[in-house]
């Protein structure tokens, strides 16, 4: 044993003699473009330091990092390192053969390592081929194949040419839902991002296969359970069935748990940073929001408004924290606990990765500037509202300390593409059309958004071109310019109008959750009334100017937006033409709907409305500008097929009005075809004419009957059939109504 140690003592002196000399030199052989100053940088060289195998191996990984090198060999001899390497060769021709899309092309030129006069590496080849084909994974081509063409040449040097196979989009066949999963599955689809593919979707790329959107749909699914109660929901899993090359299925498996309900709360500040008055203020805020069924956005909401709060009141370097307390049957405790931050401050702001968007629009974006205090809150709050611009994506803060408590902070961001198509198609009783669709989000780089929309239908044709500028002059405000012309002929109207405006508007939160919309718009209008028309109604026709400001203030309180099943939003609005307009008049509009889920079958929904326009000089409200009421708002009656009529046509009102009360409830159909039944009682009317008081129309109209929501194979189909209850002399009925197809 006493020889075995001895022997390794002197083995570990003997090759620690041998590998940690003192060197005096270095020798680099095999570099050509790279110079040997260059290689002694990249290993950090020092020539009075001694080096063991450990460093040397080091010193080949940082070698092969690099990608500069395609073999690196080190070696000790006595005091001198020897470093032998063979270049990877320069990139002389570069060309991606195959990518149909001139956007997307531009992308690979822009992000791929490789290039033309860049140094070729296998392993950054194996990356660039990954990136292509991620690319176009992410919009739905999963048999894409990628091929590259490697051509040395003299002098070290290489053509490459990639060539790109791109084959078709894999789409979504069906969507399904498992498990104990509480709501149907109609309701669960509206949730997601991603939808089965139909012919109606041509131009959309929700229909296909996309393994992020599916992700971000788990995220949807999950916040949707939270937001509705079920604080223990589970995405068990979700899966991806391929059926053959083109189509899809998609499975989520879930276990959706007890629904819960908000119960009691409690305030902790241990380190007594709140006063009395703070405290009380804060438990209204809480007990206003925080009751009824558990929702996440509820308690994210009074975050924010606790957070705005300590802000106003210049309470700093404080943070919350929200906890659940405790769960006693199904009823959820929460506790607030305030607690002091490190006292830090904003020092310098970098952006990084930005190579289209300003640098401002991603400073509007953020909730602190430089010299603010730091917070958490305020972080968070950016990061989302970063997220939410629908142009960046991945967006890290990286934070650097530094002294007199400042902190650096370092944001990164990746640009998306930001522009997109859309079309549609819908056939029905009541009018058929189709219509396409142009959206830039980021115009110019400067976070503006561009609408263009066209739509040829039956009874109207209309186009307009809108755009949104977001902070106007650091209001904190967006400003909307909208452009637009549209040619309407209604059956039932008996004229044909030829419209051209504009209009300039802005809106933002006034209040919480109370919203104000104001602007003004001029616009050009030619009547024409149909022959056969009585002749004081072809006195109605002519051309128009209109001088016209507006505003709209409503409360939303909604649980979501689309297809509610909580809450309510409702508001008031005027608009009002202005001296020089041909016709002045003051118009107002009084709505409001409501909605409450009776169980997870029964949602009831509770709607009215109320239009008024009156001239304000001794002339006539134009024919374009009386108020009617669509099939939408009537049941069982065609579109502008109520109120006063000159001859056979219906001639609109000064006055309109409607109420509506409606439920959904279960049907016999299966599940997976996604359809929804609703029962309704409409009632409505129209009435008043200003050129003729003798042709009022002053009966309410009513219906009652039911109406089918289906994704059907052929498109999304809507039913209506609805039975009159009560009518006037020379109204048209529409027992039956239905629209195959719609705009995505």
């Amino acid at each position: 044993m006493k020889n075995t140690i001895l022997f390794f003592t002197i083995f570990l002196i003997f090759t620690s003699s041998v590998f940690s000399n003192e060197t005096n030199s270095i020798t680099i052989i095999g570099n050509k473009r790279i110079s040997s100053s260059t290689i002694t940088e990249i290993i950090q060289y020092n020539k009075n330091q001694k080096y063991n195998l450990e460093n040397l191996n080091n010193f080949q990984k940082k070698l092969f990092n690099t990608n500069f090198f395609s073999t690196v060999n080190i070696s000790l001899d006595g005091q001198n390192i020897k470093i032998e390497v063979t270049e990877n060769p320069l990139i002389d021709f570069f060309y991606i053969k195959g990518v149909k899309n001139k956007g997307r092309e531009d992308f690979f030129y822009n992000q791929l390592s490789l290039g033309q006069n860049k140094i070729f590496s296998e392993s950054n080849l194996k990356l660039d081929i990954d990136k292509i084909i991620g690319n176009y994974k992410d919009a739905g081509y999963y048999n894409v194949n990628v091929k590259p063409i490697v051509t040395s040449k003299e002098n070290n040097l290489v053509n490459l040419v990639i060539e790109v196979e791109r084959n078709e989009k894999i789409k979504i066949n069906r969507i399904f839902f498992i498990g104990d999963k509480f709501f149907k599955s109609s309701t669960l689809s509206d949730v997601l991002l991603s939808s089965e593919y139909g012919w109606w979707k041509l131009l959309t790329s929700t229909s296909a296969i996309n393994e992020k959107r599916i992700e971000y749909d788990e995220e949807l699914l999950r916040k949707f359970y939270l937001d509705n109660g079920f604080l223990n929901v589970q995405i068990l899993s979700t899966d991806i069935n391929f059926i053959d090359k083109q189509n899809a299925n998609i499975t989520f498996s879930i276990n959706s748990g007890k629904k819960h309900y908000f119960s009691e709360n409690f305030i902790v500040d241990n380190n007594n940073n709140l006063t009395l008055k703070n405290k009380e203020y804060i438990k209204k805020i809480i007990a206003k929001k925080l009751k009824g069924t558990f929702s996440q956005s509820k308690i994210n909401f009074v975050k924010e408004k606790i957070y705005d709060y300590l802000n106003i009141n210049k309470i700093e370097f404080v943070g919350l924290n929200i906890l659940i307390d405790s769960v006693i049957d199904e009823k959820v405790n929460l506790k607030f606990i305030f607690k002091n931050l490190d006292n830090k401050y904003v020092n310098l702001i970098k952006v990084k990765g930005n190579s289209i968007t300003e640098e401002k629009v991603i400073r509007n974006n953020l909730s602190f500037s430089e010299g603010d205090s730091l917070a958490e809150y305020k972080i968070s709050k950016s990061k989302d509202n970063l997220n939410s611009t629908g142009i960046f994506k991945n967006v890290q803060f990286k934070f650097v300390d530094k002294e007199n408590n400042k902190t650096d902070i370092d944001i990164t961001l990746e640009e998306i593409p930001t522009g997109s198509i859309s079309a549609g198609i819908g056939v029905g009783t009541a009018e058929s059309s189709v219509s396409a669709g142009l959206v830039e989000k980021n115009l110019f780089g400067k976070g503006i958004t561009l609408n263009s929309e066209l739509s040829i239908g039956t009874e109207r044709v209309k186009a307009n071109i809108s755009t949104i500028f977001p902070d106007f002059k650091n209001s904190n405000n967006d400003l909307s310019v909208n452009l637009y012309t549209q040619s309407t002929d209604f059956t039932n109207s008996g004229y044909e109008s030829s419209q051209v405006g504009t209009t300039i508007s802005t809106k933002y939160e006034i209040y919480e959750n109370i919203f104000l919309n104001t602007g003004v718009g001029i616009d050009h209008d030619k009547v024409d009334t149909n022959a056969g028309t009585s002749a004081l109604y072809k006195s109605r026709g002519g051309n128009y100017a209109t001088f016209k400001g507006f505003y709209k203030i409503s409360k939303d309180e909604r649980n979501r937006k689309f297809q509610p099943t909580g809450g309510y939003i409702y508001g008031f609005g005027q608009g009002l033409a202005l001296p020089g307009s041909d016709i002045t008049y003051l118009e107002n509009n009084i709505f409001g709907n409501y909605y409450h889920s009776l169980n997870k079958n029964y949602v009831l929904r509770l709607r009215s409305g109320l239009d008024t326009i009156n001239a304000l000089n001794d002339k006539d409200i134009k024919l374009s500008d009386r108020k009617s009421l669509s099939s939408r708002k009537l049941r069982g009656f065609e579109s502008y097929g109520v109120g006063p009529k000159d001859g056979k046509d219906h001639v609109g009102g000064n006055y309109s009005a409607y109420a509506s009360i409606s439920s959904t409830i279960p049907n016999p159909f299966p599940e997976k075809w996604n359809a929804k039944s609703i029962i309704f009682l409409d009632n409505g009317n129209v009435w008043g004419v200003d050129y003729n008081s003798s042709l009022d129309s002053n009966k309410i109209r009513s219906s009652a009957g039911l109406s089918l929501d289906w994704i059907s194979p052929l498109g999304p189909i809507s039913f209506t059939y609805a039975e009159v209850i009560s009518s006037a002399d020379g109204d048209i009925e529409e027992n039956f109504n239905f629209q195959i197809g719609s705009s995505f």
